[in-house]
């Protein structure tokens, strides 16, 4: 017999996690398996739970997310449920300061809950480097759609664009640096908003490309009905985040049908080994980048998937592998 896991999704439905947790229900029910949702901090009456965890999500300090999720496997279990959960942006050194106090709230959450899935190798990595151990853990990989066939759509000078939520480490600074002996012309497409708390990101941004005298643009909050083609309208795609542990970002530019550049590390090397091809590794200096940049941009046709291309895991197929694993940890 079946077990009932309810999916507990929080936090507004721009944010990457709420948007995979809503599209991983949506993708299970699509596929045969009974997936309710549950869109509110309190845990539903009863059966079990998982959880789309970022502790920025459940909490505004790391310690708050914890407390948080201790509050609720309590709830939980005291109407006979168990507590699973899918962890997102987990802590690395590149955190900063906030890095150790991230590590110890991933943890505790890790001690708490009956079984963690990651969406990498590397994520897996990063678990045991930081001393997280869960009691059981598993690899689904980021679901990848279907590339799209629509031939290129851009006009006019040729763009550079980065995808997803401005912060600091996203990536925008360094393919400024990298532009800057490019042909003044190219301009730098943010496509996105910034993320909370780093408006002013922009305006520093834009005043780093005007002394070199070239324009940076950002879109704004782009609607899903819009993605698609504001991702195959640029001339280079690029994912210059060096310190991701998995990327959606990465995902969206290839179901647009495009090969995005990206920096050769321990992720992108996972994806590349799954989906050979898929992305534009370039090695990770800023001269592997400025090359890179430079190569696309004289040849832009290089950055397009072929027509066909299929990447894997699918929805459908990600829907499976959460289905069967789910099912094992609840009972």
């Amino acid at each position: 017999m079946n077990v009932a896991v309810t999916h507990l999704i929080v936090g507004p439905s721009e944010h990457g996690v709420t948007r995979f947790g809503v599209e991983l229900a949506q993708a299970m029910r699509d596929n045969g398996f009974d997936t309710p949702a549950w869109r509110t901090p309190e845990p539903p009456p009863s059966g079990g739970v998982h959880l789309q965890f970022t502790d920025r999500l459940f909490g505004s300090t790391p310690e708050q997310a914890a407390d948080t999720v201790r509050t609720l496997v309590r709830d939980i279990r005291q109407r006979g449920g168990r507590v699973t959960a899918t962890m997102h942006d987990l802590p690395q050194p590149s955190d900063g300061a906030h890095h150790d106090r991230r590590r110890a709230a991933y943890a505790e959450v890790a001690a708490l809950v009956d079984g963690v899935v990651v969406s990498s190798e590397h994520e897996r990595a990063l678990l045991a480097e930081g001393g997280v151990r869960p009691r059981r853990v598993a690899v689904v990989p980021l679901p990848v759609e279907a590339a799209t066939a629509e031939p290129p759509c851009h006009q006019g000078p040729p763009t550079v664009g980065v995808f997803g939520f401005l912060y600091p480490g996203k990536g925008h600074a360094e393919v400024i640096a990298a532009l800057a002996g490019a042909a003044p012309d190219v301009e730098i497409l943010a496509l996105g908003a910034p993320s909370a708390g780093h408006t002013d990101l922009v305006s520093e941004l834009a005043d780093d490309c005007a002394r070199t005298g070239r324009r940076f643009r950002v879109t704004g909050h782009l609607g899903d009905a819009d993605v698609p083609r504001a991702l195959r309208s640029v001339t280079v795609p690029v994912a210059p985040h060096r310190h991701v542990s998995a990327s959606g970002s990465l995902n969206s530019w290839i179901s647009a049908g495009r090969r995005p550049l990206a920096p050769a590390n321990r992720y992108t090397r996972e994806f590349d080994l799954r989906n050979p091809g898929a992305v534009l590794l370039y090695p990770d200096t800023p001269a592997g980048l400025r090359e890179a940049l430079a190569d696309a941009l004289a040849d832009p046709a290089m950055t397009w998937l072929p027509p066909g291309t299929t990447c894997t895991p699918t929805p459908a197929a990600a829907a499976r592998q959460y289905a069967d694993l789910l099912q094992r940890w609840h009972r």
